[in-house]
């Protein structure tokens, strides 16, 4: 029965079991149905299997298990068994755990080369939907690659490599082990183009020069990103390190009036470049997650609080005191519901069909399809009036 609703309701899925006919077998096990796993658990789970295997069928095996997961975490959404947000984290738990052994196993193939620089590792940054531990099924990661220590140091091993020069390669093989499609299948696109001086700068900069960069050459819109930034690869002391550098810039007093100035030229510009493509993009469009979080984002840097990457935790916490409307939090709720069920249901954008149309309704904790567009349209208009009041209304004319 499950097969057919897979086949029925969740094209993303259907494809899946088209390359991979065996997934369906995962769902006998009935812990196939519990809560998504967390980051820990995973690595603990998967530890044993991967421990003799080589690079190349490392690889392949993480593949295996990230696609075994994501199959299984899209079943419990069409089966109606849990809560898309949940699954949103899920996802995001099972994306770290894939980069934190692949990372893992890339610097061990790294260092056996070129040795390692003295005092000095890799870290990752994640931003967007990973940073704020909300990934849909379709959803590519935004990683910004940094290093610890002087980028004029070199590596001890047999084939020495200045540092910069080092993290530059060594970054480029993490980012096609998550990547680049194996015998195994695909993994993820990866993006990092939200790094320091965008897609023509260096992909790997030293800690020094991340915080030089965005306190004194950074875009307000990059600080806005910086919100969903979280560090999720490197040692503890690394990572509370960066991780108290990004702190330190948000909280840095801003005038209100130019903050809300730049946000709006910024949305005009993405609005021209990537118009909503539908009634059901909940992206694009007035009143859509992007709106909702040009508005947070503001608030959050106008006040210097909320500082969450989560954008359900910023937005409760913004309620709480006073700075974001009080019906905001259910509005971004609905939107969010939505967004993962329609990335696994109408992949293409596309309204879903009449019979997951149901499912969605049902999963957004609405009785049925008209009443869900009317919940949609109603959390739109919140979100659109919190925008409208935040942004410039010369930004609004234009």
């Amino acid at each position: 029965r499950i097969a057919t609703r897979i086949l029925a309701l969740a094209p993303t899925l259907a494809d899946a079991l088209g390359t991979r006919a065996q997934l369906i077998e995962g769902l006998i096990d009935q812990r196939a149905f519990d809560t998504p796993a967390s980051r820990a658990q995973l690595l603990g789970e998967w530890a044993p299997g991967l421990a003799t295997l080589d690079y190349e069928r490392l690889l392949d095996r993480v593949r295996d298990h990230v696609g075994e997961r994501r199959f299984a975490y899209g079943v419990q959404l069409v089966a109606g068994a849990t809560d898309p947000l949940t699954i949103a984290c899920g996802y995001s738990e099972l994306a770290e755990a894939a980069l934190c052994v692949l990372a893992d196993a890339t610097v061990a193939e790294f260092v056996a080369a070129h040795g390692r620089v003295p005092d000095s590792e890799l870290v990752v940054l994640a931003l967007g939907r990973l940073g704020g531990r909300a990934l849909t099924h379709a959803s590519d990661l935004d990683l910004i690659y940094l290093f610890t220590g002087d980028h004029l140091a070199e590596s001890d091993g047999r084939r020495p490599l200045g540092a910069t020069t080092y993290y530059n390669r060594l970054a480029q093989r993490v980012t096609g082990a998550m990547s680049v499609p194996t015998a195994a299948g695909k993994l993820y696109d990866v993006d990092t183009r939200l790094r320091p001086q965008g897609a023509q700068g260096p992909l790997v900069v030293t800690v020094d020069s991340f915080e030089r960069y965005q306190r004194e050459e950074a875009w307000t819109w990059e600080h806005m990103a910086l919100l969903r930034a979280r560090p999720v690869y490197g040692s503890d002391r690394a990572r509370d390190e960066v991780g108290h550098i990004i702190a330190d810039l948000l909280a840095t007093p801003r005038d209100r009036a130019k903050l809300a100035a730049d946000a709006a030229d910024m949305r005009s510009k993405i609005a021209a470049h990537k118009p909503a493509s539908g009634a059901l993009d909940i992206k694009g469009g007035p009143g859509g997650l992007v709106d909702l979080e040009f508005a947070m984002q503001v608030t959050q840097l106008a006040s210097g609080h909320c500082h969450d990457p989560n954008i359900a935790a910023a937005l409760a916490c913004l309620k709480s005191a006073g700075l974001a409307p009080a019906d905001v939090c259910d509005a971004h709720g609905l939107l969010a519901r939505m967004l993962v069920m329609l990335r696994l249901t109408a992949p293409e954008g596309e309204p879903p069909t009449a019979a997951a149309r149901q499912l969605v309704a049902s999963q957004c904790g609405e009785p049925g399809w008209p009443q869900l567009l009317a919940a949609h349209d109603a959390a739109r208009q919140e979100i659109a009036n919190w925008w409208a009041s935040i942004r410039p209304h010369t930004a609004e004319q234009k």
